[in-house]
């Protein structure tokens, strides 16, 4: 062995399987124990290390395994020694506030509330105080924990009611016998075969709960049908199909008024079978009738123009020009109320067209497609020849709306509920001077000026001055400059019939402005505070007054 030394023998033992890991992928122990030395040695710690030198460069890989085996007797020196240290009367005191082990299933305890033995398993509960409890112990607990629970989820139904009844502007109140059969019926629609005679303010209220719940259908649909009705009114009609509508006409001859709303399936043939049928139609609601085409408007127009009062057509690209010229010829000296909303394929010309109809008392024009068919000029105009005799006007979503329209606003003496939501151009100073220079009309009741973005405290004055004995409805949702001052004139004109309030996104509505407000307005019974971050849960409205969006509340 010695002469194997002397000559250099290149011949090697078995190598470890760490030396075999570090040679397959490149790695040099010698530098890993040099890197590790460097880094982790200290003083003390560089005695404990074990230096070989001066050995034979033929055995470098155990002279690496071997530092590296003293690297780590250094570091398991430099590690705090886990000596036992003596236990103080405040470490006992510890260990007997220590919660015993729970006992595994199978094995015998004691229960915690009655002291009785039994057998622990896997169900068995907790006590409050430690320890476990037996079956019987259990099960009264149980008992308990399921009536706890059944409160909380009265509770939160309860919660959920008076939530979704704010939604609604409603009052949670204990129901008539009426209005529980009425919901009764609706939840069980479709095992009823007839309504009977139940009065057509009932049937109306069936027809309204089954339109917002979509369950109108073809099935339901018939049992409204009755001979001697004379107003109908269905605000979901997605669900129906074109026969189905037509019946309206077969089964309900003697119809006065007729509200039809999402009726996309309404077609040509049905209005036309209404043109022939419905001979004492005075009123006609329809909303989303896109399928109808401008021929079958005038075609009905001239069956049954010359006898309606009231016309709303919404959500249509087929009433054209060629239908309006029908409606001003054969409703002209009948017509009490126009509604056109969403009607797309109206211009200049045809808005101006409405000073013509000289019985008009309610007008409103609403997001037409055309910004420049509602003008100045043309509402001028218009409003010179008809604006007498107005007592509802709006115009909504009227960019092209400037102070110089209000001018025909002013000629409307009899005006009571004026709308101008989203004229994003009139200014602060027209509005104000309108209300301020008024003395034709006596005042308002209703006054919507939400998302006039222009708006301020001026305006609002002005309104409060002019309309404060008679207000009702005032929506100032979204008018971003009204500040705090406009509402404490409010507050101080006490406007005793002002009923519904509307501050939605207002920056300057805090709890103590709102509750002086409500204070001094003593008919307020409705505020809408939508988007309102300065309401908190502190707020203290007196009581009879419903607050509806306010952000600390949820459902």
């Amino acid at each position: 062995m010695s002469r194997n030394r002397a000559g250099g023998s290149r011949v090697r033992g078995p190598n470890s399987a760490l030396t075999e890991f570090l040679r397959e992928r490149g790695i040099d122990a010698n530098q890993i124990r040099n890197r590790y030395e460097e880094s982790l040695a200290t003083p003390e710690e560089e005695d404990a290390i074990v230096t070989i030198s001066g050995a034979p460069d033929g055995d470098g890989e155990a002279e690496a395994e071997a530092a590296a085996a003293a690297a780590a007797a250094a570091a398991v020196a430099r590690a705090p020694s886990k000596r036992k240290k003596k236990k103080t009367e405040s470490d006992e005191e510890l260990e007997d506030l220590q919660p015993l082990p729970r006992r595994a299933p199978g094995q015998i305890d004691f229960c915690a509330e009655c002291q009785c033995r039994f057998t622990v398993t896997v169900y068995s509960k907790a006590a409050a105080g430690g320890g476990l409890l037996c079956h019987s112990c259990s099960s009264k607990y149980a008992e308990e924990e399921k009536k706890v629970r059944k409160t909380q989820a009265v509770s939160r139904k309860r919660k959920k009611t008076v939530s979704a009844a704010l939604l609604d502007k409603q009052e949670v109140a204990v129901p008539h016998l009426q209005d529980i059969c009425i919901k009764l019926i609706a939840a069980y629609i479709d095992d009823v075969d007839v309504l009977g005679d139940i009065g057509e303010y009932n049937m109306d209220k069936i027809a309204r709960i089954l339109s917002r719940n979509r369950q109108l259908k073809n099935s339901t649909m018939k049992m409204f049908l009755n001979p001697a009705l004379k107003a109908l009114r269905f605000w979901d009609c997605s669900n129906l199909e074109a026969d189905v509508l037509q019946a309206i006409g077969a089964f309900c001859p003697r119809l006065e008024t007729l509200v039809l709303s999402m009726c996309g399936r309404l077609v040509d043939g049905v209005l036309d079978y209404y043109g022939d049928k419905l001979e004492d139609l005075h009123s006609l609601y329809l909303n989303g009738a896109f399928l109808v085409t401008a021929p079958c408007w005038a075609r009905f127009l001239d069956r049954r123009g010359g006898q309606l009062r009231e016309l709303t057509i919404m959500n249509t690209l087929r009433f054209t020009s060629a239908c309006m010229d029908r409606l001003a010829a054969n409703c002209r000296d009948t017509l009490e109320t126009l509604a056109l909303v969403r009607v797309d394929s109206l211009h200049h010309a045809d808005v101006a067209r409405l000073g013509e109809f000289s019985a008009l008392t309610s007008l409103e024009l609403a997001h037409l497609a055309d910004d420049a068919a509602v003008t100045d000029d043309t509402v001028v105009r218009v409003l010179e020849r008809v604006g007498p005799q107005l007592v509802t006007l709006s115009l909504v979503g009227c960019p092209g709306l400037t102070d110089a329209s209000l001018e025909g606003v002013r000629r409307c003496g009899r005006l009571q509920n004026l709308t101008l939501a989203r004229c994003e151009s009139l200014t602060d100073g027209g509005v104000a001077a309108l209300f301020a220079d008024w003395p034709a009309n006596a005042g308002l009741i209703s006054v919507d000026l939400s998302r006039c973005v222009h708006v301020g405290d001026t305006a609002v004055q002005a309104l409060v001055e002019h309309s404060a004995r008679t207000l009702v409805v005032l929506n100032l949702n979204s008018v971003y400059n009204v500040t705090e001052a406009a509402l404490q004139v409010l507050a101080a004109a006490d406007c005793e019939y002002l009923s519904h309030l509307d501050v939605g996104f207002l920056k300057c509505i805090n709890d103590g402005l709102l509750e002086t407000v409500a204070a001094r307005c003593r008919g307020l019974q409705l505020v809408e505070a939508y988007g309102v971050i300065g309401l908190t849960e502190g707020l203290r409205l007196r009581r009879g007054v419903r607050l509806v969006g306010r952000q600390s509340d949820s459902i």
